[in-house]
C-alpha cells in the first residue's frame, strides 16, 4: 500500500521534523534579546522573530509549518511562565501564528510572496503586541502611560515588517544551499 495514501495534510516528514525543531531553537533563543533592554528588545526582537517565521516557512515548505511552531512555541513559553509578566502571555504565539498562516495560506506558494510575508510579519507585529499588552494590563495590572503604550505597538510592527522583508531574501538564499547539498 502506499506511504502517501495515509499521510495527511499536517505531515512532516523527519527532515522537516527536524528543521521545525532548529526554528523552535531560534525562536525561544530570540528571546534573549529582551536581556538588553525593553527599548532595545522592541526593536530588534521583531526583526529577528519575522526572519526565523518567514525562513522557516520557506525552508520547510509546507502548509501549517508557522501554526505548529506557534503551538509548539505556546506550550514551551506557557510551561516555563513568560519572562515579564506571566503565562497567560504565551497565548499571544498561538493567536499570532494562526494569523500568521492564515495569510500565508493565501499565497499560491507558500511563504515565498514577499508582499504576503511583509504584509503578514506586519499584522503578526501588531496583534502580537496588542494581545501581550491586553493580557498584561487585564489580568496582570500592569499600567503604562499612553505614549509607552504606542511605542511599543508601533516600533514592533515595523521591526516585524522588516523581518518579513529580509526573511524572504534571507529564507530563499537558506532553502537553496539546504536542498543543494
Amino acid at each position: 500500500m502506499n506511504n502517501d495514501l495515509n499521510r495527511n495534510k499536517f505531515y512532516f516528514s523527519n527532515k522537516e521534523i527536524t528543521l521545525l525543531a532548529a526554528f523552535f531553537v531560534l525562536l525561544l533563543a530570540d528571546n534573549f534579546i529582551w536581556t538588553l533592554g525593553p527599548m532595545v528588545g522592541n526593536v530588534i526582537y521583531g526583526v529577528v522573530e519575522g526572519v526565523i517565521l518567514i525562513v522557516a516557512a520557506i525552508v520547510v515548505g509546507k502548509k501549517y509549518t508557522v501554526v505548529t511552531l506557534g503551538f509548539v512555541r505556546t506550550l514551551a513559553e506557557f510551561i516555563i511562565a513568560g519572562a515579564f509578566v506571566g503565562s497567560l502571555t504565551a497565548f499571544s504565539y498561538i493567536i499570532c501564528a494562526i494569523i500568521l498562516e492564515v495569510i500565508l495560506l493565501t499565497s499560491d506558494s507558500y511563504g515565498e510572496s514577499l508582499k504576503t510575508n511583509i504584509i503578514g510579519t506586519a499584522i503578526y507585529g501588531i496583534v502580537s503586541r496588542i494581545v501581550f499588552l491586553g493580557i498584561s494590563m487585564i489580568f496582570y495590572g500592569m499600567v503604562l502611560p499612553n505614549s509607552l503604550l504606542a511605542f511599543m505597538v508601533i516600533v514592533p510592527t515595523i521591526s516585524f515588517t522588516i523581518g518579513g522583508l529580509i526573511g524572504t531574501s534571507f529564507g530563499k538564499r537558506v532553502k537553496t544551499i539546504l536542498f543543494s547539498i
